[in-house]
């Protein structure tokens, strides 16, 4: 599908501590906007399982959403539903992550907050198996810069990364004309939207 033309930009930033400051800055502004929102959950669950189709995959491995991420419960049910292999994301001590062949059921919530896969249960697998991996994002923009929480899970998962498709989930006014970014910012392959699915290389 086509990219829409984007006019919100970061403008120029040079120095790391003045990138770190827009990135903080801007994460601020997206998670309040984000609050405010009305729930575009069914868009967002057609444009993920048309990507799945494009892309013939048979494995996904995708986040489980958390607060005012796009939801990915009706989209992960529906992978399970038509027989597609499900991974999800366990944060490790170390701060890496780590995968589980998901059952729909087995699963803790954590520290955090957030729902993992319950490791005791499950097999745990390497993500380069996917087709295709779905991550959350604040923001990204045209050519495939994403915005996280700052954490940093994601950047280290995609910078060993080597033949899965990597499409980033925001909402349609977070897909960015440019954004701040870093050595260590991994890029993205593509963007989906509750309006389209961006592919950028």
């Amino acid at each position: 599908m086509g990219q829409h033309k984007r006019v919100a930009h970061a403008g120029k930033i040079s120095g790391v501590n003045d990138i770190a400051l827009a990135k903080a800055q801007l994460r601020s502004k997206i998670l309040a906007s984000r609050v405010r929102r009305e729930s575009s959950n069914q868009a967002f669950t057609a444009n993920l399982l048309e990507l799945v189709s494009q892309l013939d995959a048979q494995s996904v491995a995708t986040y489980v959403s958390f607060g005012t991420e796009p939801a990915t419960t009706d989209f992960i049910s529906s992978l399970l539903d038509d027989g597609i292999e499900v991974l999800v994301p366990k944060i490790l001590p170390d701060e890496m992550l780590a995968w589980f062949k998901w059952d729909g059921v087995s699963s803790i919530t954590s520290n955090l907050g957030m729902k993992e896969p319950d490791e005791s249960k499950l097999q745990a697998v390497s993500v380069q198996q996917a087709d295709l991996l779905v991550i959350p994002a604040l923001a990204v923009d045209r050519i495939g810069n994403r915005l996280g929480r700052g954490k940093g899970y994601f950047d280290r998962e995609l910078s060993v990364q080597s033949g899965s498709k990597v499409y980033a989930v925001c909402f349609e006014d977070e897909f960015l004309e440019t954004l701040p970014s870093e050595a260590h910012d991994q890029r993205v392959s593509g963007v989906v939207t509750e309006v389209a699915i961006h592919d950028l290389n």
